[in-house]
């Protein structure tokens, strides 16, 4: 036989100590009364006597004492390793607009210029040409003095006096 049935969801709720003050009054006095539901409240008494946790060992509580702080703690670390990703991401963003802002325009000059100039034979290359402005930009960076036309005719000459080198070193290597 089970309890009342419009006291058959309080039954279980006592049981568990989850009723309100009021309910709890009113659901004490009918409970003084019916048999059935003493009995369904012992029922449900014994079952969610089953199902509890055992105490806590002193492990647990020490574990448990700190778990708050430690959990705000990683989440504060973890939101400000995040705002620092995304500050130095913006800073890199930046500084790249600086950097394409500046060069930009002169960058847009370079393409937008003519190539003009006279071209410069390169020696040993057979027959690529350089202009005149490249070649000089390329003499300053490697600390050179320009180079006259004797030079480059000189270069010539020496070029071909390692092409015969070459053919008598590709003898030796044949007689070996």
């Amino acid at each position: 036989m089970g309890a009342c049935v419009e006291y058959e969801e309080q039954a279980s709720l006592h049981a568990a100590g989850a009723l309100e003050d009021e309910e709890a009054t009113r659901f004490r006095s009918h409970l003084e009364s019916c048999a059935a539901c003493q009995a369904e409240v012992a029922s449900a008494q014994e079952v969610l006597g089953l199902v509890t946790l055992p105490p806590q060992t002193a492990i647990e509580a020490r574990a448990q004492e700190g778990l708050g702080a430690r959990t705000l703690a990683a989440w504060r670390r973890e939101q400000t390793r995040r705002w620092m990703g995304r500050r130095a991401l913006g800073s890199l963003a930046a500084v790249a607009a600086v950097v394409a802002l500046m060069l930009g325009p002169s960058a847009l000059e370079r393409l937008k210029a003519p190539r003009t100039g006279t071209t410069v034979p390169m020696a040993g290359s057979g027959g690529g040409d350089m202009d005149a402005e490249t070649m000089a930009a390329f003499e300053a960076w490697a600390g050179l003095e320009p180079l006259d036309a004797d030079a480059l005719a000189s270069i010539s000459d020496s070029d071909d006096d390692m092409m015969d080198w070459d053919d008598d070193f590709d003898d030796l290597g044949e007689a070996l």
